[in-house]
This record gives C-alpha cells, structure tokens and sequence, in this order.
C-alpha cells in the first residue's frame, strides 16, 4: 500500500507544478496590466520594481493554490481512468474510497501549509507591499497621475495633457530653477498644458494653466507643490462677472493641500484587516465587542431614563396636576402661554433623546461592521486553504468519470468549480459586509456547498456513471459542422 501512495502522491507533484506556474503567470500578467502605467517607464530602478513584483507574489500564490490543487487531482485521477487503472485497482479489491486517500493528504498538507503561510508570511508580505509603493509614490508623486484624467482634492482640481521624462541634460539644468523642496530629489517627469482650477476662495474661481510644470509631495507641508512655467492666470468674480481679470506668468508655484491623495508618510505601525495574522484580527474583534456592549448597555440606559420620565408625566396625568397647577392662574394669556412652554420643553428634550440614541444606535452598527470585518477576514484565511481538500474531493471523481487526463480538460473542468466557488466567496463578503449572513457562513458556505457536490460526484464514480459522453459530444460537434458546411 505505501507503493501505490507514493504513486498516487509522485503523479499529482507535475501537474501540480505546472498548474501552478501558470495560474501564477496569469495573475502576474494581470497585476502587471493594471500597474503597468504606474511602475513602469516612470524612472524607477529594476530592483525596486522586481522587489514590488515579487511581495506581490504572495497573495498570488494564496489564491493559486487551492486551484492547482484541482487541477492536478483532475490530470491525475483522469489519467488514471484513461489509462484503466481504476479499474486494475478496482478489480485487485481496492475501491475508490481507499484510492483517493493518498490524495486526501496530499490536500491535507497543502492546507496546512497554507494556513501557516496565510496567517503568518502573508500580512507581513502585503503590509511591506503597501508600505513599499506609498514610498514610492512619495518619492514620485506622479505615479499617481494619468494623462487626461481630473483629480479633485479639495477645493483645488488638476489635469495634465501628457507626461514625459525630461533628458537628464534637461533636468540638471531645471534642478536650478526649482525650488528647495526639490532638492535630494530623483529626475522627475515633465507634466505638459497642466491645468489647475483654484476654488479656495467662495467668491471666485481661478483657473491656472502652464505649458509646463512639475510636481513634487512635501511631507513638511503635506501638499503637492506645483511649479509651472510660462502660463496663464484667469480669474473670475462671481457678483462681478464684467470685471474678469487675466495675467501672464513664466513661473509660478501652486500648493495643494494632498491629505487625501494617499502621499502622506506611511505609518509603519497601522495594519489593515490584510496586513494582520489571526490573533492580531482576534484581538481587533475582542475590542470591538467590548466597545459595542458599551454602546448598547448606554442606548438601554437612555431607553430606561425615558420610561421612567413618561410614566412620571402619565403619573402626574392621572392625578390632574398639571391640570390644577394650570387651573391656579386664572388669566387664560398665561394658561396658554404656560402650555406653550411645557411643550417646547417636552420637544426639546425628546429631540435631544432621539438624537442622543440615533447617534448611540450608528456608534453601535460602526462597531458591529468592524467585528464583521475582521472575522470575515479571519474566517477567510482559514476557509481558502481548506478549499485544497474539497477540491480533492470534487477532482478525483470528476477525474475518474471524465476519463481525461489532459491539461485543457482538466482546466476546463476545474474553471466551473471554480468560478462558482470564488462567485459564492465574493458574494457571501458582500453579505457579510451589509450584515445579511453572519461571517463564518459567509466564508464557509462555498467548502460546504463544494463538500456536498464532491460527496455527489464520489457517490456517482462509485456507481461507475459517467460525468460526460465525450462520443457523444464528439459526435454533436461533428453534426453542427456538417449543418454549417450545407
């Protein structure tokens, strides 16, 4: 028996490999088209891009993974079925149950690697990644900045026509002309036919465009500071429109305040929900349901005051003493403006109350949207690792009934389960995230809905049905082509 699990075991190793290395390869490419504009051709040096390349690999391979792993369970066991081994294995008394356990652990194993490598490799990776291209996007402030696009940041918004890298001639001659905080600075890109509209003052509006220009982020200042040459200034009075002014300049600097352009120092010590391991995320949770009880024992606190301040109003009601204090004066300009005061204080104080708890009640939903957020994460690193092991499941007897152990069909097969897998996982996050499914439900749903179609499928090969007539779908194939050939 240990024969035939090293065997089972050494034929999902290649497929495994090279699953892998594909999958890796298309989210590399994808990463790299959406970053492309931003990394490259902006002047930074091969080892800092390959160094953000590769921290981006970890959550690459995270997601990779659990999708190799089906993969390769589908090439082997098809092959297996092709070449009719199942059936020696069968026919020597070893049933499928005890066939597919070799691979059951080989799942095992890569779960709990990728438990480990989830929740203690893989915040680290993604908190330096972050960390990293804030740093560079300090340093070049333009990495943030596409051609043709409006950037609004306050009162201030800007455009720029195009962006170009000056000659290194270009810019040791330009390094005079610019200010101070362009000093220590790399070559940075020429931004051409900028435009800026200055909306700081509510009683005009000034647009400023240059021919020229350049940009760089102060931390002292937390601004960007733009210093433009040879361009306009025209701006216009709102309550006195015939008075619009225009003046020319060769050089200007403009500041724009950059809290919100996401320039500021990066903080070494905040981590996101994706850059914490579990017991950190855990942590975050308990704290988070602490301050919730806090609120929610306040809110019942105002609801008791309440209840106690209108059974003494129907209290006092009932024994007539409003009415008799009312009744004491006599002169009805004072009786109506008594009820007039008694019930602007009644409104007053039950607006204050309706606030105070509408105010308690959203403190309250803050904090519960907070716990959602890091179970949803923390059930999350847990739950995609364990989809290795469903996936073994549902490949190995969707591999045996296919009879195929190519790569194309083994990616085709795999592609459904997982798409509906990764559907399910989004969507219950989303769930989740509104407070329509509890955290753990939202995470787990797919293992289990997964789990049940591989005891279905297993079920099914030991019946010995068969997943698809490939006769049969060649056949349909041939008989639309001979219906488009006439």
């Amino acid at each position: 028996m240990k024969i035939l699990n090293r065997y089972i075991i050494k034929e999902h190793i290649g497929p495994f490999i090279g699953a892998l290395t594909v999958i890796m390869f298309i989210l590399l490419m994808q990463f790299l088209v959406k970053y492309i504009g931003q990394i490259f051709g902006k002047g930074l040096e091969l080892s800092t891009i390959l160094e953000l390349i590769a921290l981006n690999l970890a959550w690459m391979l995270a997601l990779a993974v659990p999708m190799a792993t089906l993969i390769a369970v589908l090439m082997a066991y098809g092959r297996f079925s092709a070449d009719n081994e199942i059936t020696i294995l069968k026919s020597s008394g070893i049933s499928i149950y005890r066939t597919i356990r070799p691979s059951l652990v080989f799942g095992l194993v890569l779960t709990l690697g990728m438990v480990y490598f989830n929740d203690q490799i893989l915040p680290d990776t993604n908190h330096a990644a972050r960390k990293m291209f804030q740093a560079i996007k300090q340093k070049k402030p333009t990495l943030s900045v596409e051609e043709h696009i409006f950037y609004e940041m306050g009162n201030f918004a800007f455009v720029v026509d195009q962006i170009e890298r000056p000659l290194p001639d270009e810019w040791l001659s330009l390094e005079s002309m610019l200010g101070p905080e362009y000093r220590d600075q790399d070559q940075l890109d020429r931004l051409r036919n900028v435009t800026i509209f200055d909306r700081s003052n509510p009683k005009t509006t000034t647009t400023i465009n240059a021919e020229e220009g350049y940009m760089v982020y102060s931390r002292e200042k937390s601004a960007l500071i733009f210093t433009l040459f040879r361009g306009e200034f025209h701006e216009l009075d709102f309550k006195k429109i015939e008075e619009y002014q225009r003046s020319e300049f060769q050089r200007h600097i403009v500041y724009i305040p950059a809290t919100n352009f996401e320039l500021e120092e990066s903080n070494s010590t905040y981590r996101s929900d994706r850059e914490m391991n579990i017991a950190s995320m855990q942590t975050e949770v308990d704290k988070s349901y602490e301050q919730l009880n806090e609120q929610l024992k306040k809110t019942g606190n105002d609801i008791d005051d309440f209840l106690i301040k209108l059974n003494k109003l129907f209290i006092m009601s009932e024994n007539d003493t409003i009415i008799n204090l009312i009744a004491a004066n006599p002169p009805p300009e004072i009786k109506e403006q008594q009820w007039k005061i008694a019930r602007k204080k009644a409104l007053n104080s039950a607006n204050r109350l309706a606030q105070k708890m509408k105010v308690n009640s959203n403190l309250a939903s803050n904090h519960k949207k907070n716990v959602n957020k890091f179970e949803v994460e923390i059930y999350k690193k847990l739950s995609i690792p364990f989809a290795s092991i469903v996936f073994v499941l549902v490949g190995a007897p969707l591999g045996i009934m296919s009879r195929k152990g190519s790569m194309g069909i083994a990616t085709t097969l795999s592609l459904g389960f997982f798409i509906l897998y990764w559907a399910f996982l989004i969507g219950g996050e989303k769930l989740a995230d509104r407070e329509f499914l509890s955290p753990f439900w939202a995470m787990w749903a797919p293992n289990f809905i997964v789990f049940f179609g591989g005891v279905y499928l297993l079920w099914r090969a030991v019946r010995e049905s068969s997943f698809i007539n490939w006769d049969r779908l060649k056949k349909l194939v041939k008989f639309s082509g001979k219906n488009q050939h006439v």
